[in-house]
């Protein structure tokens, strides 16, 4: 069990990818479950936003930390080793700035579920906790209330787990990094 906490707290960790003041409105997690419990996943981080420090204007500061710590840099993998990262890339999508992040992973465990191998008797389980986001949807079935933990659940044979979550509901006092992307994407040409 202390193996489960830990990667609890690893996921909570990769939960605070964006902390201070750069974030994503909200989060896509999509896993793809090979036979064997190995397989391959994709973060989509959705509408990445630099939110006001005391009413001034950091955006620029937190495009740097996004373009070199994360995008180019290996913060994110020093945050999530259990993540093979395959790929990280920024784009636009209904004129917002997305992000996404591919990788691979050694067992279910590894990232967060609570999986039955050789068993065909208990579901997939991943436990709300494990992230610090609040839950906005799943292709599973979510179990819970404010009074106890809250828990996703997939029938054993799943093949694909979808986590949908937000990360910021008030999007006043934010500012898009679009722009800002933009202005680098030409540069780079």
């Amino acid at each position: 069990m202390s193996r489960h906490l830990i990667l609890s707290f690893l996921l909570i960790f990769s939960a605070s990818l964006f902390a201070g003041c750069l974030n994503p409105q909200s989060k896509e997690y999509r896993f793809t479950i090979r036979p064997d419990g190995t397989g391959e996943g994709v973060i989509t981080f959705v509408n990445i936003v630099s939110q006001n420090e005391d009413d001034n204007d950091v955006s620029l500061k937190d495009f740097g930390i996004l373009m070199n710590d994360y995008l180019d840099g290996t913060t994110w993998e020093d945050q999530n080793p259990a993540y093979r990262v395959t790929s990280k890339r920024l784009y636009e999508e209904n004129n917002m700035l997305m992000g996404e992040v591919k990788f691979t992973f050694s067992n279910l465990d590894s990232v967060g579920f609570i999986s039955f191998p050789g068993c065909n008797c208990a579901p997939l389980l991943f436990s709300m906790s494990a992230l610090s986001e609040t839950f906005a949807g799943t292709n599973g079935k979510f179990r819970g209330d404010s009074a106890s933990p809250s828990f996703l659940y997939w029938e054993p044979d799943a093949k694909e787990c979808i986590i949908r979550t937000t990360v910021i509901e008030d999007t006043s006092g934010t500012r898009s990094l679009l722009t800002q992307w933009k202005h680098w994407k030409e540069l780079k040409k």
